[in-house]
């Protein structure tokens, strides 16, 4: 099976679990928006992505992995200014791989 077919089937599984599981067991956590964002990034849906992150980064504020996903699919989207204000974000919450982009071009964080 392809990455692409693999991923596709990997968003439409989690699409179905997690919609199915809302009634039962409550609202999403940040941990499967997450996830959702992550499957939707690597299928090129940088805008369904960034939903994904949003709802995540409202949800876990202080969780920098989610910071520097939503800024990769933000810098996809050609989205510059933004993208480095979540990589800031990663940053000061302790992402060490934000820390050393950040530095490359010489921005502070």
């Amino acid at each position: 099976m392809s990455g692409s077919v693999q991923f596709s089937t990997a968003i439409l599984l989690l699409t179905l679990l997690l919609t199915a599981a809302v009634p039962a067991a409550g609202p999403l956590t940040a941990e499967e928006y997450y996830l959702s964002g992550k499957a939707k990034y690597h299928l090129k849906d940088y805008t369904g992505a960034i939903e994904d992150y949003n709802r995540a980064a409202e949800l876990a504020p202080d969780i920098a992995k989610i910071f520097g996903s939503r800024g990769a699919a933000k810098r996809k989207l050609g989205d510059k200014r933004a993208a480095i204000a979540d990589a800031q974000q990663a940053a000061r919450l302790g992402d060490r791989q934000a820390r050393r982009i950040l530095r490359f071009p010489g921005y502070e964080w």
